[in-house]
C-alpha cells in the first residue's frame, strides 16, 4: 500500500471544502508537507485548487519550497493546459 497525500491549495493556504459548499484555510503548505514527509507519506499530490478558473498556474513557490524539505515524489496539478506550462 502506498499513502498518497493531496493537499488543495488556494492563494498559498491549503484549504478544506465544509459541506461542498464554502473553503477554509487549514494550513500553510510547506509546514503539511513537512509534517505528512515526517510521518512517512510515500507521495505528495499539490493541487491548485483555483487555477483554470483564474487562468493559471501558482504553485511554483510552494513547490520550491517543499523539495528543499521533502524527500518524496511530488505531484502537481491544477491549470497545466501543457508541458510548456511547467519549464
Amino acid at each position: 500500500m502506498r499513502i498518497i497525500v493531496r493537499l488543495d491549495i488556494k492563494n498559498n493556504f491549503v484549504i478544506k471544502g465544509i459541506n461542498f459548499e464554502g473553503l477554509r484555510k487549514v494550513g500553510d503548505p510547506s509546514e503539511l508537507l513537512k509534517k505528512y514527509y515526517k510521518e512517512g507519506a510515500d507521495e505528495i499530490l499539490l493541487v491548485d485548487a483555483v487555477a483554470s478558473l483564474y487562468g493559471r498556474n501558482n504553485l511554483f513557490g510552494v513547490v520550491e519550497n517543499a523539495v528543499r524539505n521533502t524527500f518524496v515524489p511530488i505531484t502537481l496539478g491544477g491549470g497545466i493546459r501543457s508541458l510548456d506550462d511547467i519549464k
